[in-house]
């Protein structure tokens, strides 16, 4: 016969496995009968949708009109240009949510991802190729870089540019995959428990971590329209369980919505 309960059992593990840089597992465990993809389903949409990365908007190139147009001396034309650049990944350095970036090169050289390195912008994709320079070219070009959330197309960003910049479709995601297993796991005589295991990928913009952080605090802010009738604060035990990880020192696992 089942115990009679009056409230779900509480996860009380919580560990995350760091498989490399850009990669982790964040499990926790044990959850009741279909509360592990009650969280996990959510918590996956919005690191997908909500994660902040940053992307180029923009582009000013000297001797182009526009994405058709070609450069003397430069083996790929503007559209290929483009095509490779939105394969290179920039993160905005000293808590700047945009910024402008003047390049000057001179052929005969290969530009790659690691040679847009400034001091306001890294390349987190320092491999990535870029363009092909004969010997007597000389390219210039001015790149706008934007802190954002999920993929904005040229056409919303294209009337807020000056003249002479190209528009840039903006990806911004910088979670390149988020998934997640449920497993069952023993309780006591019971073997119908779930644990959550959800892997996250990034681009490097992000550590796996802080785009779990972050999934985690939009999550919270989007339940916060319920404070004006209900309070809800989780368990000690739980909360105290997160807040003592290391690596995660700085998560709070409460919603207050005093």
């Amino acid at each position: 016969m089942k115990k009679i309960k009056t409230s779900p059992l509480l996860p009380q593990d919580f560990v995350v496995e760091q498989i490399s840089e850009t990669e982790a597992n964040i499990v926790a465990y044990p959850f009741e009968t279909g509360y592990a993809v009650s969280l996990a389903h959510p918590i996956r949409r919005f690191l997908l949708s909500s994660s902040v990365g940053y992307a180029p908007i923009a582009l000013k190139m000297e001797g182009a009109k526009h994405e058709f147009d070609s450069v003397r001396g430069m083996l790929e034309d503007i559209s290929d240009f483009i095509i490779n650049l939105k394969s290179i990944r920039f993160k905005l350095l000293n808590d700047l949510t945009e910024s402008e970036v003047n390049y000057t090169f001179t052929g005969p050289c290969e530009i790659k991802g690691s040679d847009l390195n400034s001091d306001d912008v890294e390349v987190v994709t320092p491999d990535a190729f870029l363009a092909t320079l004969n010997e007597d070219a000389t390219l210039n070009f001015s790149l706008k870089i934007n802190q954002g959330i999920g993929y904005v197309p040229s056409e919303d960003i294209r009337d807020e540019l000056d003249d002479g910049y190209i528009a840039l479709d903006a990806f911004f995601t910088p979670v390149k995959r988020a998934t997640y297993s449920i497993e069952n796991v023993l309780v006591e005589d019971n073997p119908n428990f779930e644990k959550v295991v959800l892997n996250i990928v990034t681009d490097g913009q992000i550590s796996p971590l802080d785009a779990f952080r972050n999934a985690l605090e939009v999550m919270y802010a989007q339940l916060a329209v319920f404070k004006s009738e209900v309070s809800v604060q989780a368990p000690n035990s739980m909360a105290e369980r997160i807040e003592d990880s290391a690596e995660l020192k700085t998560l709070t696992a409460r919603i207050e919505c005093s």
